[in-house]
């Protein structure tokens, strides 16, 4: 779908696309619009007036392009008053329509140009062709204010890290390569591989796996939040006597490393049994064998991380007392809005493969728009 280009929302649309640019995220940059910066729509002197640019950004909204946000209303607030701001979903999209031209193309097709220069290409043997294809796909604003020389010795001393077989952690690399800077190589992973780095060579930093063991466990219960796993670990109760508590910083995302070779650090809590890090390692080293459960918010979010949890223990399930509770609360009211919290962006993981989640909890969130923290509430 498109829509007609309107000089109000070609207006909002290059100043959300300039933002956009400015830090190269061409998707989930936000903006609030402002007196300053969509004049019109704050001007308009009467109800009508006011109506138009309503149905304009609603009709911009539906082309996916973007999204719009508004505070939750109140009585006799006029559309500018409730504060509406435009997500950005689709930078190519909506540049395409607004005629906008991101001012850092013509600097990434420079710097693919000079590595595809012979001289240059020699520098990175047979990774050279490589390299440059790689960054025509995905560019690196973060090697910009170096100029091309720059960026190509940037990228010269990461090709030799890569060859020389050292191992590093990740973020040490990337801060011994890039002007101190440590997340460049953050989720540049390909960018390793074509530079011939090995499987492993650069860890990223490791999970920490706060553990409270009792005495005889049976089970393994990971908990997203720390309030909540030191208040179940200091309070227990007969739904989880028997289970080893674990809460994993730095755990979002990063389930599927979790039985890696020093990707985990177990820690343990001052009242856990002598072995206690034993016992968690073993249990965690039988993956098939080890009953998993997770407790977490009930958000999106929060069940993504159960999705990732089961492609390392296929048969993790969702903790019923706990879950059970929430949803008890998502149900009587006690609940908020994604917006209301910042978690507007949270993408629903369509399934986790756990059935009950996939089949009560996830519909219950779809249906309700809300969701709930996991701290309102002590499971008993």
């Amino acid at each position: 779908m498109s829509v007609q280009p309107h000089p109000f929302l070609l207006s909002v649309a290059r100043v959300l696309l300039e933002k956009a640019d400015r830090s190269r995220g061409e998707a989930n940059t936000r903006l609030k619009l402002t007196a300053a910066n969509a004049a019109p729509m704050f001007q308009a002197t009467d109800a009508e007036a006011l109506r138009l640019y309503e149905l304009l950004l609603g009709e911009l909204t539906q082309t996916g392009w973007v999204r719009l946000y508004l505070k939750k209303p109140r009585d006799f607030q006029t559309f500018a008053e409730r504060e509406p701001s435009l997500e950005l979903l689709d930078f190519p999209s909506l540049a395409r329509w607004a005629g906008y031209q991101s001012r850092h193309e013509a600097w990434d097709r420079r710097l693919v140009a000079h590595l595809r220069t012979g001289e240059v290409m020699d520098r990175f043997g047979e990774q050279g062709a490589a390299l440059a294809e790689y960054l025509a796909r995905s560019p690196m604003l973060a090697l910009e204010h170096l100029g091309i020389e720059g960026a190509t010795s940037a990228l010269e001393r990461l090709y030799q890290a890569c060859r020389d077989g050292g191992q590093l952690p990740l973020r040490e690399l990337s801060a011994r390569v890039f002007q101190g800077r440590s997340k460049v190589l953050v989720s540049r992973g390909e960018l390793l591989r074509v530079l011939g780095a090995q499987p492993s060579q650069f860890q990223e930093a490791p999970i920490q796996l706060l553990a409270s063991v009792p005495p005889a466990p049976t089970e393994v219960l990971f908990i997203e939040n720390l309030l909540t796993f030191e208040t179940m670990a200091a309070q227990r109760q007969p739904a989880w006597s028997d289970a080893i508590l674990l809460y994993a910083a730095g755990f979002r995302g990063g389930a599927r490393r979790l039985l890696e070779p020093g990707a985990s650090v177990v820690y343990l809590r001052e009242d856990a049994p002598s072995g206690g890090a034993h016992t968690v390692r073993s249990f965690l080293q039988r993956p098939a064998q080890t009953p998993v459960v997770f407790y977490g918010d009930l958000d999106f979010s929060g069940l993504d991380i159960l999705r990732n949890l089961r492609q390392v223990f296929s048969h993790a399930q969702a903790w019923r007392p706990g879950y059970e509770a929430l949803l008890a609360l998502l149900h009587d009211g006690g609940s908020h809005r994604p917006e209301w919290a910042e978690k507007e962006r949270q993408s629903d993981p369509g399934a986790t493969g756990c059935t009950w989640a996939d089949q009560v909890l996830l519909p219950a969130l779809r249906e309700s728009g809300r969701f709930v923290d996991q701290e309102a509430v002590r499971v008993s």
